[in-house]
């Protein structure tokens, strides 16, 4: 195969929902002023990435951390994701995953769709519970760092991978690809740089295309 790793974003491109913390909000009915403020200061550029995520963590300190993955459980993914993954599996690819998002669903990827790297950040947890901090490992924007760590990992090249996303986020790696393809597309900057943008929210779409290019 031309191509040997694949490497996806998952909220947004994996998962219809597009943020793993708005998710929470919104879920467990938390999607208040604060949280509203947060998220504006950052898109406003008057907080950075790390302060916002600071600032969500510590909203939720003191939740039993088992909540968050049940409720994780009911995350919908986008039209055939599930279908498309495992059969690019099965294909013999190397799957991995890299997201600004939390444990709770880099987890349930790996797990369910045996992924074979996956990288996200984490909220921390004592006893059970959330204590208010939390891991950055993957800030906005620096994608591509963790990209050159997989790359290295499995002794593979740039031109060996395939990228795909859908927001401005993911641009620093699609990059780096040998192929990029956007998905769900939310930026026109990506829309216009990627090699293949998808015309529908279908993911076998995805599928078919990583099949066709990679010979």
């Amino acid at each position: 195969m031309k191509y040997k790793l694949i490497v996806f974003d998952i909220d947004g491109t994996i998962t219809r929902h597009i943020s793993s913390w708005r998710y929470i909000h919104e879920e467990l009915d938390l999607w208040d002023v604060l949280a509203r403020k947060y998220q504006e200061q950052f898109l406003a550029g008057k907080i950075n990435y790390r302060r916002f995520c600071e600032l969500d963590a510590a909203h939720w300190k003191g939740m039993e951390v088992r909540r968050l993955y049940e409720v994780f459980e009911k995350v919908r993914y986008s039209r055939n994701a599930a279908k498309a993954l495992k059969k690019l599996k099965k294909d013999g690819y190397k799957l991995a995953a890299i997201s600004t998002g939390l444990q709770f669903i880099t987890e349930r990827v790996k797990n369910e769709f045996k992924f074979d790297y996956v990288a996200g950040n984490r909220l921390n947890v004592r006893k059970g519970k959330l204590t208010g901090g939390v891991r950055i490992n993957i800030s906005h924007g620096a994608k591509g760092r963790t990209v050159r760590s997989i790359l290295k990992k499995f002794g593979l090249k740039p031109s060996q991978m395939i990228a795909v996303g859908d927001s401005e986020g993911d641009i620093p790696m699609l990059k780096m690809a040998g192929f990029s393809i956007g998905f769900n597309s939310s930026s026109e900057e990506l829309s216009g740089l990627v090699d293949y943008d998808c015309l529908t929210d279908d993911f076998m779409e995805v599928y078919r295309k990583i099949k066709e290019v990679s010979g």
